[in-house]
């Protein structure tokens, strides 16, 4: 009984992270604000892909990076291709992206565009309806 209480739970609890996830809605006011004010921010956000870079490698593996325009300003994407697949990306693409915004002046990002990986929440790209997490 307690085994099938806890398995219960635990479905219910991926049920609700999953669900928290899907149910993100674009705002790109919010982060327009939070770039403004330097405040690292979860964030989910609409633009067109203006730059597309070599791929990284950092401590974490290698990333795709690209940088977008959303409501004018730019922001890098550092997405974890370790952790999610690589995202087929050509300039002036529009994509909607869900993940950490950290404000660096001068190199705001956005990062944790990935499944969740129980230190912080999933994130996800999405290009021409196919979500890549």
């Amino acid at each position: 009984m307690r085994r099938a209480a806890t398995i219960s739970i635990s479905v219910v609890a991926s049920a609700v992270t999953v669900a928290g996830c899907a149910t993100a809605r674009v705002d790109n006011p919010a982060f327009v604000q939070d770039l403004l004010t330097h405040k690292a921010a979860e964030v989910t956000v609409r633009g067109a892909v203006t730059a597309i870079y070599p791929d990284s490698t950092g401590p974490t593996g290698p990333h795709e990076d690209f940088a977008m325009s959303v409501s004018g300003h730019s922001v890098e994407v550092d997405h974890n291709l370790t952790l999610a697949p690589q995202v087929p990306l050509a300039v002036g693409d529009i994509v909607e992206v869900h993940g950490q915004f950290n404000p660096d002046p001068g190199h705001p990002d956005i990062d944790y565009t990935h499944h969740a990986t129980g230190r912080h929440p999933g994130g996800w790209i999405t290009l021409r309806g196919h979500r890549y997490w």
